[in-house]
């Protein structure tokens, strides 16, 4: 390739915001360096040229750092390419106006699908303070590589790469259907509520997996539910000041609906068991799908000390 053949497409222009998931130095045909950037958001995974000498570069970009771009799609005699006319750090209202979730990188996400659903969710929340708390939690360059890649268990249920995330989706659907189900005159902001309960009910195994999904130190002495609150200690900062019933109620579903009441409070709103049994039917479903995966969904299966039973079924006309 040889930049000097690249010439830009009229109108066709490129921007936004995005992490740096990737850099390679590189030099053209003719010797010219730069640097192959692969910019993530939500939506998509772009790879584009920056060439060294042309546009000042941020000094110390890391990975999965922040950055703000612009550039021009250019085509050349057997390629197409986006150069970059700019690439800076973003300014923090930059941050604060982008859709909820923008900056979850789906180049690691193993199910893109699910991501979908996600952002689709948060952003149909009508709760403005609810969906600045799961930015909060979720938009974190420390946790959200993790939520997104890493299973929701080791052996069980969701034990896929991806897994936490679909589990976590699960039960937050769950916890709607359960909370119509039974409770149709429940307001929308207690029933979103119940939604966040349940899509960060897992959230402190982002601290008890790598981005391999392999346990941490932190999950040899720590219990995942027992980190729950830290990972959310900043998204409820926030809830403290603009909503503090809403924080107090999150706070109070994530600990009172462990199981056997661990931190020694019984469940004091209904929320807390939606939350509690949307989690166990998600477990249990998959883990009966697993159980079943080799064989006919007929008599016995088992998946680890499990023990599963379907009875034979004969249709009837």
């Amino acid at each position: 390739m040889k930049l000097n053949d690249l010439r830009p497409l009229t109108q066709e222009t490129f921007k936004g915001t995005y992490r740096l998931t990737g850099r390679v130095a590189c030099f053209d045909d003719e010797g010219i360096p730069y640097l192959k950037l692969r910019l993530s958001s939500c939506a998509s995974d772009i790879v584009v040229l920056a060439v060294i000498g042309s546009i000042v570069i941020p000094e110390h970009l890391g990975h999965m750092d922040l950055v703000v771009v612009k550039g021009q799609a250019c085509v050349g005699t057997e390629e197409s390419e986006i150069l970059l006319t700019d690439i800076r750090r973003p300014l923090q209202a930059d941050v604060a106006g982008l859709p909820a979730l923008q900056t979850l990188p789906r180049t690691f996400c193993p199910k893109p699908e699910a991501l979908d659903q996600l952002v689709a969710a948060v952003r149909s929340l009508r709760s403005a303070p609810l969906q600045m708390f799961i930015k909060r939690v979720l938009e974190r360059r420390d946790r959200l590589e993790v939520f997104l890649k890493a299973p929701a268990s080791r052996n069980y249920h969701h034990s896929e790469p991806g897994g936490l995330l679909a589990h976590s989706l699960e039960v937050a659907k769950n916890v709607l259907v359960m909370t119509k189900a039974n409770e149709p005159e429940m307001p929308w902001e207690l029933q979103e509520l119940g939604f966040v309960a349940g899509l960060l009910h897992d959230i402190g195994k982002t601290y008890t997996y790598d981005t391999w999904g392999k346990p941490t130190a932190t999950a040899r002495l720590c219990d995942h539910a027992d980190m729950t609150l830290e990972a959310c200690a900043y998204g409820l900062a926030y809830l403290d000041k603009v909503d503090p019933d809403a924080a107090l109620a999150l706070r109070h579903i994530w600990t009172c609906a462990s199981p056997g009441a661990r931190y020694g409070v019984s469940p004091a709103m209904t929320l807390a068991r939606y939350v509690r049994d949307a989690d166990a039917q998600s477990a249990m479903a998959d883990n009966q799908r697993k159980a079943y995966r080799k064989r006919q969904p007929i008599g016995f299966g088992r998946l680890g000390n499990n023990t599963y039973w379907r009875p034979s079924i004969e249709a009837h006309g």
